[in-house]
């Protein structure tokens, strides 16, 4: 086995074809901040579309509600005339057939 020196740095050889290493390249502060603004924009779009529509639906159906209620009450007044316009002539119908009513004997218990 054939130790190597640790003082001896080892040469860096570019690959065949390839550039070699690269420098790094960092973003600038501007071009951070312009992505970040970009990014919010897009996602306060989307949730202001989620809110509208989330707003839109509960719209709709408060208005769906109302006009069943409105319907409702509608059909409940129809009823109730009809009940008391059924109620009264079937009251003054019974009223004329009817004979007079016996009157019934109280007794008390002393």
């Amino acid at each position: 086995m054939v130790k190597r020196d640790s003082s001896i740095k080892k040469e860096h050889r570019p690959r065949a074809g390839g550039k070699g290493k690269q420098p790094k390249h960092f973003l600038n502060k501007d071009a951070a901040l312009d992505l970040a603004a970009a990014i919010a924009g897009v996602q306060e779009e989307k949730t202001l579309s989620r809110a509208e529509k989330h707003h839109q639906t509960q719209k709709e159906t408060k208005a769906l509600l109302a006009a069943r209620r409105t319907q409702n009450k509608r059909e409940k007044v129809k009823r109730k005339k009809e009940r008391e316009h059924t109620s009264t002539s079937e009251i003054r119908d019974e009223s004329i057939n009817k004979e007079v009513p016996q009157t019934r004997k109280r007794v008390s218990f002393a």
